[in-house]
Order: C-alpha cells, then structure tokens, then sequence
C-alpha cells in the first residue's frame, strides 16, 4: 500500500466512524428495558470523594488517538500523573472505535474492562442500554461541577432526558474541503462558502467549465455525511423528535427534505458534477481525487484536517492548497450535532478507581487541554469549551489560518434543537448499513432516489425495532 494512503487510513481512525454491534454478544448485556430510552438510577452514583490522599490507584484509559494527537495525549497524561502523584494512568490503544467497543462488549462478560473509555458518539443508546456505565451527571453533581462553559451542542448530544451520559472530548464534524487553487482558477472566490447544495452545484459546474479538475465534488458514500446534511438542513433522521422525547421506533429518512438530499446527490453525479468514490468505510480516494486533480471539493470529517496537512507538508501535492468551507443545506442557516470521542466511567470500576477516573476526565476537558488538542489537529477537534478560545496557541492556528475555525462556529451556529443535537438510535450501524445501500443502488444500480430512499428507510426502520426488541424495548 501506497504510504500515503496507509498514513492517512491510520490517522483517519480517530475521525468519525462506525460501530458495529454483534447481537450475540448483546445477549450478555443486562438490558431489561422498557419504553423510552431512560438510564435507571440504581447504581449510578459517582464516589468522587472515594480517593484518599495515601490512596495510589492505576487507571487503565482505552482510546483511539493517532498520529499527533496520540503524541499530544500521552504529553497530557504527564501532566496528570505529575500533578496527581497518587493516580498512574496506563493508555491502551484500541486502533479504532469499532475495535474498542467490540472488546468493551465482551468485556462486560469477561470481565476486561478499562477505568476510562473513549466511545463513539453513535454508540450513546447502546451504552446507555447496557446499564454498564456512570452516568457523567452523577459525577457533575457529587463534585459540583460546572458545565455553563461547555457548548450547549456538545452536552446536549450526550443528554438523555436531562442526564448527561458521557463527556464530550475530542468533537469534530463534517466540513466542505476544497483546493483553493483549482477553486480560484474556477473564478470562485473561496471566501464566500456555498450555503445550499443548489450554490454548490453552481461552483461544481464551473470547476468543470474552467477547466480546473475534472469533475467539481468528489462525493464518498459514508453515512455520517448524509446524516449531517440532514440536520444542516433542519431534517431529523428517526421519529419521537429525532429519538430524544422517547426511544426511535422509526426511520424518518424518506421526509420530503430528505427526498431532495438524495435526489441532489444522483443529479450531481448523473451530470459529470460530482465523482462517485465510493462506499468503502474510511476510504481515502475522495481525498487523492483532489490531490490528483479529479476533483476540486469534497466532503470529509473536520478531523482529517490534521493528517491531510501531514501529507500536504510533505510536499508530493505541491498544487493542492486546502481550505474549509461549512456544510451546505437545503436552505442558508442551521447546525450540526456534534461527532468523535466522548469519554465514560464503567460502573464495575471500584469506587477509589471512578473518583481516579473523574479526575482525569476533569483534567482532560480543562480548556487548556481540549486547545491542545485542537491546535494538534489543525482545528480537526474543536474547542467544546468556549474558554478555550482564549488559549493563545489557538487564536495564533486560526490567525493564521482563518477558515480552520469553520468546524468550531458550524457547531456552535444555528438552534439547539432535536435536530441540532443530534439522532439517538440504538442500531446505529443497522441505519447506516441501510442508508448506505440505498446510495450504492441509486448511484451504480439504477435505482430511483425515490425508491432508494424508501427501502433504506424500511430497511433502518426493521434494524431500529429489531434491536429495541432485542433489549427489551421493542
């Protein structure tokens, strides 16, 4: 494999990716559930105070950092034991999320746990179902922990009926990429960022009128980004408000909104506008399109931002010059949920062990720490904490490269709603495997964008009730 490709594989498993759930292992899980997705209260309490001063304890901290930002954490993690002399913290890379959750699942009957998890934001139903996990708010409210300087987005995601779950940590979502230069060449001013897919059509035909690449978008068939375009656009993607006033019964993807994103997407690629690069999960060829000149703009993961200026540093693309606009949507405004790395406590963890835990998770989203991670991925992390923007090192990143601040105000622009915060689904990976085969029959099958959009939603809508039926909540 190409060493490029491989550098850019191995550091795009930091971004967003996909969980996959095996349901045997579920059976193991003590999910007994009913209704609405509700944590039950029983067992959730946080013993911040179990930790004496003569108390020395070992955390052992399950991540999927890579590249820079694995470096930056293990800096971060010196700091900690230097300041907390009584609490070692062993870092275990589990190399992707996929990987972490399948061992933290047959963990739960083994018996091989971590103290501290970095878990996906797709798995937040999953987890809370497991009954296996501190809830964050049991902890917030033991140590009185304030939580005002956190973006209203980031927790919120993370929120189930007034409780918080996880930690947001490392956030990142998706942003439009382009190469300014073929942008410019096209007569585009790369200042002013296409607010509605029509506009981005409309610069996708210039770049190919110009001359300047071969086709305007080079357009992956990941899951995440159709999600995203959904919620700029104001859509929700499951019932009972996005899967937040009571548990998802059902996929809402065949909305009308909805109809338009697909059919834009097929339109796009039917006219030679946009280059289909495929459905393969954490792919890199819609990325090499814009290197390689097939195409100008793409859309990818806030945190690929970091390892493509890696490869761009390099100097083998010496006519690519990345920028960033936001996502477009159906019509200007709107906001994003948030995606990556949200940190957990498992409840079997002993009680001087969780106070351990909160600590670290406190010294971790410290907004001086959460900029060091921002400024480490080329603004592919963004600050959750509002305070974090006064960290001189980031102001001086986004100085010097404004639009690397695009992730970061997409996030915090537009209302908090159920759509902004994001869909909470128990099979996940199920709505996704069928979104995604909805687009690869409607892009290389022929298939209508109206009969590809209503089976996917059939097909997400079983994989949603046969997972509630699973845990006991069908």
């Amino acid at each position: 494999m190409d060493p490029t490709v491989r550098r850019l594989e191995a550091c795009r498993r930091g971004a967003i990716a996909l969980v996959v759930v095996v349901a045997l292992a579920f059976a193991t899980l003590p999910v007994a559930l009913a209704g609405a997705s509700t944590p039950r209260a029983a067992g959730s309490a946080c013993p911040v105070d179990a930790l004496g001063p003569n108390d020395k304890v070992e955390l052992t901290f399950w991540y999927v950092l890579t590249a820079e930002n694995e470096a930056v954490l293990q800096g971060l993690i010196a700091q900690f034991e230097a300041t907390h002399p009584n609490i070692t913290v062993k870092l275990v890379n589990q190399t992707a999320y996929t990987d972490l959750f399948d061992k933290y699942t047959a963990g739960l009957s083994t018996g091989d746990l971590p103290d501290v998890a970095q878990f996906e934001e797709t798995t937040l139903q999953q987890l809370v179902d497991s009954q296996s996990t501190v809830p964050i708010a049991a902890c917030v409210k033991a140590d009185k922990y304030p939580l005002q300087d956190f973006l209203p987005r980031a927790t919120g995601y993370y929120t189930i009926n007034g409780q918080l779950q996880g930690m947001p940590w490392v956030v990142s979502n998706p942003v439009v990429v382009f190469n300014k230069t073929a942008v410019v060449k096209a007569g585009i001013d790369p200042a002013k960022a296409p607010e509605t897919f029509e506009q981005l059509r409309a610069y996708a035909q210039k770049v190919v009128d110009a001359g300047a690449a071969k086709t305007g978008v080079s357009l992956p068939i990941f899951p995440y980004v159709i999600e995203y375009l959904y919620a700029k656009s104001g859509l929700q993607y499951v019932n009972n408000s996005n899967g937040r006033k009571a548990r998802a019964t059902a996929s809402v993807l065949a909305s009308p909104g909805g109809q338009k994103v697909w059919t834009w997407w097929k339109s796009m690629v039917d006219d030679g506008l946009a280059l289909n690069t495929g459905a393969t999960q954490g792919g890199t060829d819609h990325l090499f399109a814009i290197a390689n000149g097939n195409a100008a703009i793409t859309i990818d993961a806030s945190s690929v931002l970091g390892p493509a200026y890696g490869v761009l540093s390099t100097g083998q693309f010496p006519g690519v010059e990345l920028s960033v606009w936001p996502l477009p949507a159906l019509k200007p405004g709107g906001g994003v949920p948030v995606g990556d790395g949200s940190l957990w406590i498992p409840k079997a963890t002993e009680p001087k062990k969780k106070a351990a835990a909160w600590e670290l998770i406190k010294f971790l989203v410290d907004p001086d720490q959460i900029a060091s991670l921002t400024v480490s991925s080329q603004g592919g992390y963004i600050p959750i904490r509002r305070s974090s923007l006064k960290d001189p090192a980031l102001q001086a990143l986004w100085a010097e490269r404004p639009f690397l601040r695009v992730p970061y105000d997409q996030l915090a622009a537009g209302p908090d709603n159920a759509t902004t915060q994001g869909s909470v689904i128990g099979a996940y990976q199920g709505v996704r495997n069928a979104v995604r085969d909805g687009f690869v029959r409607m892009l290389t099958q022929g298939q209508s964008p109206k009969a590809s959009i209503k089976q996917a939603q059939q097909e997400a809508t079983t994989a949603i009730q046969d997972y509630n039926s699973r845990v006991g909540a069908g």
